[in-house]
């Protein structure tokens, strides 16, 4: 089968979601309220706050990674914060993973980034196996989040 990437459209949200959802319970944690509605607000039209990209095998999606433009003041360079990334346990170890950050990466440098950057749970072992193997570095930091009510 041959594996492409390409950018997600529209029809691609309720699959997304799909995803999305597998991907927390693969770590351990709740399904996300992130269903198709929300890939076509945040993912698309006026309001458009993230991009993707999705990988296909044999013309059926089996992975995606969702992305925003970030900045880094000690680098003095745009980047993007890498948000999801995953590919289906059927279609793991046939590249689509790698696949998938090389378009990332390929979209930073299109924006003239120089970086991407992203969070891995502490208990998805394949995930930190994955990024080891592909290069990436692990720091130690806190992560922070403040809610904002309306």
């Amino acid at each position: 089968m041959t594996l492409s990437v390409r950018p997600m459209t529209p029809d691609d949200a309720a699959e997304v979601a799909r995803m999305a959802g597998e991907l927390s319970a693969h770590e351990g944690v709740a399904a996300p309220p992130f269903d198709a509605d929300s890939v076509h607000r945040w993912g698309f039209g006026p309001d458009r706050r993230f991009d993707g990209v999705v990988a296909e095998l044999g013309g059926h999606v089996v992975g995606y990674a969702l992305y925003h433009d970030g900045f880094h003041v000690g680098r003095g360079t745009p980047g993007l914060v890498l948000m999801d990334l995953y590919a289906e346990p059927s279609a793991r170890r046939r590249g689509v993973g790698r696949a998938l950050m090389a378009a990332v990466g390929a979209a930073a440098r299109r924006r003239g980034g120089t970086w991407v950057v992203w969070q891995v749970h502490p208990d998805n072992v394949e995930g930190l196996a994955f990024y080891r193997a592909i290069g990436g570095r692990r720091y130690r930091a806190a992560d922070f989040e403040l809610e904002i009510e309306g």
